[in-house]
């Protein structure tokens, strides 16, 4: 049979037309990519086909008053060099697409002039629950947030150690703005200039940890006034400083004294009316033993007392002021430390002008967190996105 006036009117030069299943009230295509060759994706050799295939099933605009399915026929390929076995790829269409952008369209058409949502679904062959879904979410539901004065940026991880998406939350409001794939620089940015100019000129904080990545992309969209780093991860960094030197501590302890040492871990970095009276001896002894233990100490209390300031030209000499004492110590994690904090002073020190912090952010990654292990994985990223 003669299908070339049907591959003319399906307008898919990717694929050829190899068959078709006239039913009484539907009407199926079976098309195959023309271009059968592929280059491997990790060694670029040549692949051959092998026989193993899979099929996916597209809805298009219905014909004769008919349903119209298409059926790509995919097959999958062996690489002579490192024998690996990639499917075939569809340019056309998308992983997990379902149908074609024109029936996508002329439905959502139809049925915002008045066409009724059962009679779109009989003519075209999908569920009334498809027609109100497609048509609420591009019309309502799919407006894409705007941009607030203070935004929070994350990531989180779609597979721990493999995929990562970004998160971007408005602080002022305490919702997400939208989550998108990947997290390096060119994905931020361009998330960024997809953005009118009017909301991107209205931003002015974003808040974000010591993500290099994220620092030169925020950068790059609003210039060098409007990072600010979240204190949390400031704090931390001192706070591994102490570990650094109780690890070291430990070595030179016999194993009873060394757990009685890890017990107090909780207690060191807390007010005098919050402990005991024993637990304040305890700490007094330990900090009288290991002068090196009552430096680090003192210096992640006066961090922490740091960001108690109010006006910034003297916090800004503080802190610079507390770099330089952790610079000047023999101490290799508060040496450590005092370099991570001389190359974020500026974003920093921001933070007692601003006043924000992006606890909000990582309490909507630990939602997505539960989501995820609720779910037990979502691999598709529209679903992902709703239950957001």
């Amino acid at each position: 049979m003669d299908f070339e006036c049907i591959e003319t009117w399906l307008e898919l030069p990717e694929f050829r037309v190899t068959g078709q299943v006239m039913r009484p009230h539907d009407l199926a295509w079976h098309l195959e990519r023309r271009d059968t060759s592929l280059v491997c994706p990790r060694c670029q050799g040549s692949c051959a086909r092998i026989k193993e295939g899979r099929q996916r099933c597209i809805r298009d605009l219905p014909i004769l008053d008919r349903p119209v399915t298409l059926r790509l026929h995919l097959g999958r390929l062996k690489c002579s060099d490192c024998h690996h076995r990639p499917w075939e790829q569809s340019e056309t269409f998308g992983e997990r697409v379902k149908w074609t952008e024109r029936l996508y369209h002329q439905v959502r058409q139809e049925y915002l002039h008045g066409c009724p949502c059962h009679e779109l679904a009989s003519r075209y062959g999908l569920s009334a629950r498809t027609v109100f879904r497609w048509t609420f979410e591009k019309s309502h539901g799919g407006r894409p947030r705007k941009l607030g004065r203070a935004l929070g940026i994350d990531e989180y991880s779609r597979r721990k150690g493999h995929c990562y998406n970004t998160i971007i939350v408005d602080l002022d409001k305490g919702r997400p703005i939208t989550t998108f794939k990947g997290r390096r620089v060119e994905d931020v940015v361009a998330w960024f200039k997809s953005r009118p100019q009017a909301e991107l000129d209205g931003v002015k904080v974003v808040v974000l940890d010591m993500s290099k990545s994220f620092y030169s992309s925020i950068h790059q969209v609003f210039g060098d006034q409007v990072e600010v780093i979240d204190r949390f991860h400031v704090v931390q960094q001192a706070v591994g400083a102490l570990d650094g030197v109780l690890r070291s501590i430990k070595t030179q302890l016999e194993p009873e004294e060394a757990k009685e040492l890890k017990k107090l871990r909780k207690r060191w970095l807390k007010l005098p009316n919050q402990l005991e009276v024993d637990e304040l001896i305890a700490r007094a002894d330990w900090r009288r033993r290991f002068p090196e233990l009552r430096e680090v100490i003192d210096w992640v209390q006066d961090l922490r007392k740091w960001f108690e300031r109010t006006y910034d030209k003297p916090a800004r000499a503080a802190l610079w002021k507390l770099i330089e004492q952790a610079r000047e110590s023999a101490l290799e994690p508060l040496q450590s430390v005092a370099g991570t904090l001389s190359r974020w002073c500026e974003p920093i020190a921001r933070d007692i002008r601003h006043r924000y912090t992006n606890g909000m952010t990582e309490g909507f990654n630990n939602k997505i967190k539960l989501i995820q292990r609720r779910a037990f994985g979502l691999r598709n990223e529209h679903n992902r996105k709703r239950r957001i």
